[in-house]
Formats: C-alpha cells, structure tokens, sequence
C-alpha cells in the first residue's frame, strides 16, 4: 500500500483551533469546504510497551477553488502516561511548496492565538519532557519556511490572504 503524501505537524495549539483557522481561510477566499469525522489508529506507550488506541480526527476537505482536494485532518494523541500533543495533517494536491499553499500555511500560523512549535514547561512535563517531538516539531516548521529562532513569533505576513487569492486566480 502506498502512503500519501502528507505533511503532519506536532503542534501546541488545540485540534479545534487549528480546524478553525482553515475553515475561516477556505471561508474568506470564497471556497465551498466539507467536514470530515473519523478515527484514526495511534500508539500510546504504557511503560516501554505501544498499545494501539483508536483517537477521534477532525477535519475539511476543499471542494472548490485552486486547492480543491486540499484535506486537513487534525487529531489529539497521548504519547505518553498523561497529556495530550495535538497533529494536524495537510494533504495539498501538487505539494506544500507551491506559493498558494505555502501562503496558507503562513496565514494559518500567523492566526494561530501561541507559538504552535513551543509548549510550557507543565505542558512538555505531563507529556514527557524528554520525547523528541519537541524538536521534530521546532525542525518541520522551520523546513516549511518559519523562523523558529526564539524571538520570532509573532510572525508577520508581507501579503493579505486575500490579495494572494484574487493573484492565483
């Protein structure tokens, strides 16, 4: 079986938010989007064994416009003993790296209420202080394009979301 191309995200900001934003995006560049309800098979760790444990996913799915295909799905998984790490997953017909979607991405960020690449201590404590997600996820947002240093967030878009739109149109 083939695996799709997806772009997954570890990130500090909740499911629902990050759902929201997308929808709002697709909303204000005028495209007609979808939800999706599923389930989605995780392994949580008890001790030093992995149980797989089945988590509830959210998500849209772009029906019209120049991303029509776009699905983004978003889940929150334990890793660990105690708290959650929220995922989202961007599956972009022709790739991340095309400037419409690059420029989704950069908006989805910039209205995003925290960092989603920094957690607080307590967050990163009742996870597991020492799970590598930590940095993967500080790694795979800067090879999107962020500036993950310390003093960049908030980050600052040079184009509207909307400008951008009527551009590729």
């Amino acid at each position: 079986m083939v695996r799709r191309a997806t772009l997954d995200l570890e990130m500090s900001v909740s499911s629902i938010e990050a759902l929201r934003i997308v929808r709002q995006l697709s909303e204000e560049a005028g495209w007609n989007v979808e939800r999706t309800e599923g389930s989605r098979l995780v392994d949580r760790f008890a001790i030093i064994m992995p149980m797989a444990q089945a988590t509830r996913t959210l998500g849209l799915k772009v029906i019209t416009g120049p991303l029509a295909g776009l699905e983004f799905t978003t889940w929150s998984e334990t890793k660990g003993s105690a708290g959650s790490l929220y995922i989202s997953s961007w599956l972009i017909p022709g790739g991340h790296t095309q400037p419409l979607a690059s420029n989704l991405l950069q908006h989805w960020v910039t209205r995003m209420s925290r960092c989603p690449w920094k957690w607080t201590f307590g967050e990163r404590s009742s996870i597991g202080y020492l799970l590598p997600v930590w940095k993967k996820s500080k790694k795979k947002f800067a090879s999107i394009g962020f500036d993950t240093s310390s003093k960049s967030w908030p980050i600052r878009v040079n184009s509207s979301w909307l400008s951008v739109k009527s551009e590729e149109e």
